[in-house]
């Protein structure tokens, strides 16, 4: 897994990436706190880095909302871990509000 925070750079999640090794699966959080164009470019970047692995490495993203449950999230990322026909995905995770409000 690969967890992105402010200041992190679509420039990083490639290094990242390439120099992963043998991993079968990663996943990337994407924080909240990162800046809106770094973001856009980080999320667009990742269906063309899951072309560049695979077929050894599947690549998926988090896209992880401010606010978003935690409890959410580690429930999505262990789905994508173990979903064997993903990759190139970002999937958002988002807070929801309350029913009553």
């Amino acid at each position: 897994m690969i967890a992105l925070a402010a200041g992190a750079t679509v420039g990083a999640l490639v290094d990242a990436v390439r120099g992963g090794g043998a991993a079968a699966v990663i996943v990337v959080e994407v924080a909240p706190d990162i800046a809106a164009l770094e973001r856009h470019l980080i999320l667009a970047a990742i269906a063309p880095l899951a072309i560049e692995c695979a077929p050894a490495t599947r690549l998926c993203a988090i896209d992880v909302g401010e606010g978003a449950d935690p409890a959410d999230v580690a429930a999505l990322r262990d789905w994508l871990a173990g979903a064997e026909c993903t990759t190139g995905q970002v999937v958002a995770v988002k807070r929801v509000a309350d029913a009553g409000a």
